[in-house]
């Protein structure tokens, strides 16, 4: 395969630039063409003439464009323009679909993606382009998601220049378009892709979490208005150059294995952020900054890998933020791609790819993607080692680099400390809640949890059972055996007794209070609660407790509600059962019969 670039500059002069390509193709060793233009300019006459004369000059061709935030030719950001790239395959099977009328039908036109690969002999890949946020994507693509593994999936957003504009739209020789997708398959038994991201921007203290989200809207972090933890922490306050200041400190969300990048288009009145890129409650998210260094060392650990791939045509798909952040040295990280094959590319206004390890299909904003294509095996020798040099870095830039260090340092203390302390806030919560010795809901959380159950059953208008139990003869286990002993008793009497609520819904049980033990049973009526005390009652007194190679018997009180009763009224009733129990010579069970 082979990649050639043609930097569009005058309509009259299309042929006579076009010639190369129109001669290469010519050659009759190539079966399939396929043109991306990258456009900087919306104008929709201009691109009309050029997509119009591609067709006319090689009617065969597929032909996808996308309005670009910039355009990237052999791997260098160009003059705003309209950049050309003609891939010829020699063996791999090129198709572009299009679909429309997207917007409400997402769901089936993922399906629509999804099941026109199925049929593709060796397909190895589906580029995306996709014209902004007329429409949900994250429905599409997880639709998409289901498609056989193995498949890698890539492509870009489109979006203009700048970043108040609403330029979102792709073309090809049919017009522009803001409701439509384009996917090409690439398919062939000798044609390969390796696709990747580099990212390197980090964590900027610790964790919040998603707590209201619509989509692309981030409503409420940690139950307060989103726009909250950029004011408190960073002192940026709603203006109209929010969106701008944030830039540089976009969020991260954590999905499965991965990261996501969102950075803010809007902020709204009540402190909502518009982001390129949906969120979900219960996500975990972060602020983050990038980190010039840590930047180059993701992008070098793609060069090599790209390099030990060898290809013979690149695209780099890069974050329009990624482009701002970079600002003079944009082309610092894109270079030595072309170093190894032609490049190409453009700034999106957000990057799609699927995740090898989930086979997720995610949105991702400010990553560099790159994309290596080979038609055949690897030549033999190996190619020159690329790296970036980011040692050009001078003045605000190289300052930028050191303080950066600082940050990382520091927050990286910050975190571990944050994970220290929320640590020992899970731990002390353990030991508010349940008792140390058996670890059973302890007096005072019983009670709270059997607040909610009566609660519960009241409106379900089921009853709720409970019955209070402890070991007979319980002394004199001490007096014999010892105190640790008896402890050792108590934990195997626990354990017994837990095990024997497993198979009821909601059941809990806690330790009341010395060798008492109470259980709440939701759901049981008076017979199922004495059916399940019996049980219990003869399985103690048939079961040898290892601690004291013997079996114990237990008493056990039983009582049953409809929720009417005090619950203080209902603990003091349970109580006087099990001291009519062990008066009654223990070993037994006593029931409070309700007066119906």
């Amino acid at each position: 395969m082979k990649q050639m670039l043609v930097q569009y500059k005058y309509y009259e002069t299309m042929a006579d630039q076009m010639s190369a390509v129109v001669k290469e193709y010519e050659s009759g060793l190539y079966k399939h063409l396929l043109f991306h233009i990258y456009s900087g300019i919306l104008e929709e006459k201009l691109l009309s003439d050029i997509t119009g004369a591609i067709a006319e000059l090689f009617p065969e061709a597929d032909i996808a464009g996308t309005v670009s935030a910039g355009e990237i030719a052999y791997a260098r950001l160009m003059e705003k323009g309209v950049l050309i790239s003609a891939m010829l395959f020699e063996k791999t099977e090129i198709r572009k679909f299009v679909f429309s009328d997207i917007k409400g039908n997402e769901v089936s036109v993922g399906e629509k993606i999804r099941t026109g690969t199925e049929g593709v002999d060796h397909i190895k890949a589906v580029e995306l382009l996709l014209p902004g946020t007329e429409f949900n994507t994250r429905i599409i693509l997880e639709e998409m998601s289901k498609m056989n593994p193995g498949i890698q999936v890539f492509g870009g957003y489109a979006g203009g220049h700048s970043m108040k504009s609403g330029e979102h739209f792709i073309f090809d020789e049919n017009g522009l378009t803001d409701n439509k997708i384009f996917a090409i398959t690439y398919a062939g038994e000798d044609f390969h892709i390796d696709v990747d991201k580099s990212v390197g921007w980090r964590t900027l203290g610790h964790h919040f979490v998603v707590t209201k989200a619509d989509e692309n809207r981030l409503i409420e972090i940690d139950n307060a208005p989103a726009v909250e933890v950029y004011e408190k922490y960073l002192s940026i306050n709603k203006t109209e150059t929010f969106a701008e200041e944030t830039f540089e400190f976009p969020l991260i969300v954590k999905v499965e294995n991965d990261e996501l990048l969102r950075h803010t288009l809007k902020v709204e009145d009540d402190g909502t952020l518009d982001l390129a890129g949906y969120v979900t409650e219960g996500m975990y998210i972060y602020l983050s900054y990038g980190d010039p260094t840590f930047i180059v060392q993701k992008v070098n650990k793609r060069l090599d890998a790209v390099r030990k791939f060898k290809p013979e045509a690149i695209l780099l798909y890069s974050c329009s933020v990624r482009k701002e952040f970079w600002e003079a040295y944009v082309n610092m990280e894109m270079i030595p791609f072309g170093k190894m094959a032609a490049t190409s590319g453009f700034h999106t206004w957000g990057e799609v790819k699927r995740n090898p390890e989930t086979n997720a299909i995610l949105e991702y904003n400010i990553t560099l993607l790159s994309i290596a294509m080979r038609e055949g095996d690897a030549p033999e020798g190996e190619l020159q080692e690329v790296a970036i040099d980011d040692s050009v870095l001078e003045g605000q830039a190289s300052l930028i680099k050191r303080l950066t260090q600082l940050v990382s340092a520091t927050t990286s203390e910050l975190q571990v400390a944050y994970r220290n302390l929320a640590e020992m806030n899970e731990r002390l919560t353990i030991l508010s809640n349940y008792d140390a010795l058996t670890g059973l809901n302890n007096r005072r959380h019983f009670e709270e949890l059997t607040g909610k159950i009566i609660e519960k059953a009241i409106a379900e208008k089921s009853p709720t059972s409970f019955i209070m139990t402890d070991i007979d003869y319980f002394k004199s286990i001490n007096d014999t055996f010892g105190h640790l002993t008896g402890d050792e008793v108590l934990k195997e009497f626990a354990e017994a007794l837990k095990s024997s609520i497993e198979s009821i819904p909601g059941a809990e049980v806690g330790r009341w209070g010395g060798e008492e033990f109470l259980a709440v049973l939701p759901g049981l009526n008076e017979k199922e609660a004495l059916e399940y005390a019996e049980k219990l009652r003869e399985e103690m007194a048939g079961k040898t407790i290892p601690s004291i190679r013997k079996s114990v018997t237990i008493s056990i009180g039983i009582i049953t509600t409809d929720g009417e009763e005090d619950r203080t009224d209902l603990f003091n009733k349970v109580d006087h059962c099990l001291y009519e129990a062990k008066n009654n010579g223990r070993n037994c069970c006593v029931q409070y019969k309700t007066q119906k």
